[in-house]
């Protein structure tokens, strides 16, 4: 993923931005409302001045209007405008007009002249027209935003003798916004600064506790629990504080499990001493007395032809419980990969152990070309199943093995028409030492138990007295390749 895309982002980094872009917004849409506020309000004051230089105008224009004497509208005319221009207005141009248009008296008379129609073209045109047809005070507007213009009607004798026009220039309205902008601008600025830090540091300080409560998850996903300090009383605090009696729990639960699993261990090798020391005790004691009948005997040659045979059988037997125990340790240290060929090979080891005797071999090996498993492991507890099956058909038999793979998990399966098993001792051939055979060690069945377990998998039995039995291998596979996991 993009380190360039917010989804990428940390918490410490994707917060404080986004409360700066609140604050900053807030701020900037504030600032705006403020200045388009003050725009409005200093347009509205210019246009009421306009509006009422325009009044007294008309109403000091109004007699001399009646007299047709020009000279006293033309002095009030100055008169008003020299001193708004002397407070620092800009007036643009100030006009009085009869009802025809025509100018009785104007700030630029050069350009107008007393007596004639008042020049106009385009805009200029249409301000005119509405100026001469106004009944009321009436604020006309630039289209292009450069000026004001108050327009008043000039009534006197009852009747609407013209009008007056006073055109106030927007530069000090511009100026004024422009101030008033940079002040607000400078506020908002400052503002949204001061929010914006005080949103990261508060962000920061939420931020924190989460992190130390996401790195305190990591560890106890790894088994490793650890606390979290708390601080406060807040959602953050009270979260912090479950997950510490959580960390708790796992914790005495992982040093339950430790002690259990000791115990198990120290009751397991516990059971196998013993098993051992019995095995090995009945024909080491056997050896012993023959051994000792001998030595009291040394003149009996009958004695030796006698004993010898049995000398041999117990150490035979202590040999093959030994190599027993020796197969099954290195089976389960072992972890080489295989592949389906793998189980082929037991086969051929099958094979030629059941040569020559009555025994029918079905196998059928459905897996797929990239399913892998651990080949020592499987193997050895695949041939411990198949051996115990040929023993279990002295007279010959079917012995049926399929190999398959569903939904993830290696399925084995071994079936006899051997004796059987009885249906008391189905819940003991998994024991150690357990066997029905009298030259069996009884560790066959549990070595393949321990190696299926060791691979993550369960063995399950299925036996009738006298018809046979069925064992079956499920692993799970731990990889998409089809593998299993060590």
């Amino acid at each position: 993923m993009s380190p360039w895309r917010p989804s990428s982002w940390s918490l410490a980094v994707k917060l404080p931005l986004i409360v700066c872009l609140v604050v900053a917004g807030v701020a900037g849409v504030t600032g705006f409302t403020v200045i388009q506020k003050e725009r409005i309000e200093l347009r509205q004051a210019l246009a009421e001045k306009a509006v009422l230089l325009s009044q007294w105008i008309a109403a000091a224009s109004a007699e001399p209007m009646m007299r047709n004497d020009v000279w006293p509208i033309w002095r009030s005319l100055r008169q008003v405008t020299s001193k708004e221009v002397d407070e620092g207005r800009d007036v643009l141009t100030a006009m009085v007009l009869d009802t025809e248009g025509v100018v009785m008296a104007h700030l630029q008379p050069g350009l107008n002249p007393i007596g004639l129609p008042l020049h106009t073209d385009g805009d200029e045109t249409r301000l005119l027209e509405r100026a001469l047809r106004s009944e009321t005070t009436l604020v006309l507007e630039d289209p292009a935003g450069g000026f004001v213009e108050g327009v008043a009607p000039v009534v006197g004798g009852g009747k609407r003798l013209g009008v007056a026009r006073v055109r106030l220039s927007t530069r000090v309205l511009a100026q004024a916004v422009g101030e008033a902008t940079g002040l607000v601008l400078l506020a908002t600025f400052g503002l949204a600064l001061i929010g914006s830090l005080a949103g990261i540091y508060a962000s920061l300080r939420a931020v924190r506790p989460l992190g130390r409560l996401a790195d305190a998850m990591s560890s106890l996903a790894r088994g490793e629990p650890v606390a979290v300090p708390v601080r406060g009383a807040d959602e953050i605090a009270h979260l912090s504080v479950t997950f510490n009696a959580m960390a708790a729990e796992v914790a005495e639960k992982q040093r339950l499990e430790r002690e259990l699993a000791q115990a198990e261990k120290t009751a397991a090798l516990g059971r196998i001493a013993a098993g051992v020391a019995h095995e090995v005790n009945n024909p080491l004691a056997g050896i012993l007395n023959c051994l000792s009948t001998l030595r009291d005997h040394p003149k009996e040659p009958g004695l030796l032809e006698r004993y010898l045979p049995v000398i041999e059988r117990g150490l035979l037997r202590i040999r093959a419980i030994v190599q027993d125990l020796l197969v099954e340790q290195r089976a389960e240290h072992a972890s080489e990969p295989c592949g389906p060929e793998c189980l082929d090979e037991v086969r051929d080891l099958i094979a030629a152990e059941i040569e020559g005797k009555s025994i029918a071999l079905d196998w059928r090996n459905e897996l797929p070309p990239d399913t892998m498993f651990n080949r020592q492991r499987l193997q050895q507890a695949l041939l411990n199943l198949l051996r115990n099956a040929v023993q279990a058909m002295p007279a010959g038999g079917r012995l049926s093995v399929s190999a398959r793979r569903e939904d993830g998990v290696l399925v084995i399966v071994v079936e006899d028409t051997g004796v059987g098993i009885a249906p008391e001792d189905v819940g003991r051939v998994f024991d150690p030492f357990f066997t029905s055979r009298k030259t069996g060690t009884g560790l066959g069945l549990w070595i393949t138990w321990r190696l299926v377990q060791s691979l993550g998998g369960t063995i399950e039995v299925a036996s009738r007295l006298g018809e046979g039995s069925r064992f079956t291998l499920s692993i799970p596979l731990g990889g998409p390749d089809g593998s299993i996991a060590d």
